[in-house]
């Protein structure tokens, strides 16, 4: 009896595969109306959510049941049983309501970053903590909704469209030209992956010395050079503007000349006073040739 027990028990512990729950109608039902949104949505890594590498992981750690509530639509925890696999449109919206839209019922989804703290929590701790955070700026403003990519074609033209400035200034630019962008420092990959890969870049902006590290491990750890380092890209970082340089470089060319003239005007007054010092003593000279003739004349 208890083995028959345990059997039932192991066999309820592991979660029915695709098997659907009728509430939920599925993205293609959505693809009518949204079609936009369907096509951007069936490449993205949500639509994968359920495939590879995925699959492959949970298949051979116990199929777990704890995954799918990220990785699967419509996942009920008590029967193991879930809609489609994949995050789909329901996974965010709540299931298909009756009458949508026709009778005027609307399908409410939260518009700030707490839509994605579900199965994104660290990151989503890690962005509270940010200044993006601070400032209100939400997970969509940087990502596109549906196909989950960036807004904009690169990392740097991402960044840029908030921070264009801080693409030129020296440490920056720099840093580009060797073949590092925004994400290397400012969102970098963590150490560890993660349960099955799933480690995400960091989200607090923040570049912390480990960051520096990476490349700059024997400078960080030289107190000293540390501090020169910091004192050169602070120096190098305020460089002045061309207009700026090139008046800098005329008051240079005034300095110069008048250090020029206060040197001839110095030459002038040695040569004046030497002048005057042989004159000086010539007519010493002949005073006291004078005085020797009178001294040693008749009486």
């Amino acid at each position: 009896m208890s083995i028959l027990f345990s059997a039932t028990s192991l066999l309820r512990a592991e979660p029915a595969v695709s098997q659907k729950r009728p509430e939920f109608a599925g993205p293609e039902t959505c693809a009518g109306c949204h079609a936009a949104e369907y096509e951007e949505w069936k490449h993205s890594r949500h639509a994968g959510a359920f495939g590879e590498p995925f699959a492959s992981y949970w298949n051979a750690h116990g199929k777990s049941a704890e995954c799918l509530g990220c990785h699967t639509t419509g996942f009920d925890s008590p029967s193991g049983q879930f809609a489609f696999e994949g995050v789909s449109c329901e996974s965010c919206h709540g299931p298909y309501h009756e009458g949508h839209p026709e009778a005027g019922v609307t399908m409410h989804l939260a518009t700030d970053s707490s839509a994605c703290a579900t199965c994104h929590r660290q990151t989503f701790l890690e962005w509270q903590l940010s200044k993006h955070g601070q400032k209100g700026i939400r997970c969509f403003d940087c990502h596109r909704v549906h196909q989950q990519g960036l807004r904009h074609p690169s990392v740097e033209a991402q960044c840029g469209a908030c921070h264009a400035e801080r693409l030129q200034d020296f440490a920056h630019a720099t840093h580009h030209a060797s073949g590092l962008t925004c994400a290397t420092c400012h969102l970098p990959e963590p150490k560890t992956t993660g349960v099955g890969g799933t480690g995400a870049a960091s989200h607090t902006f923040l570049v912390g010395a480990e960051t520096c590290a990476a490349c700059h491990e024997e400078t960080v750890h030289k107190s000293q050079k540390m501090q020169q380092l910091e004192s050169a890209v602070t120096r190098l970082s305020t460089q002045p503007s061309a207009e700026e340089l090139a008046r800098l470089q005329e008051e240079v060319r005034q300095l110069e000349f008048v250090a020029d003239v206060q040197r001839a005007g110095r030459a002038r007054m040695i040569l004046l006073a030497l002048l005057i010092g042989v004159a000086f003593g010539s007519l010493m000279v002949l005073i006291s040739l004078g005085r020797s003739r009178k001294d040693g004349g008749p009486s």
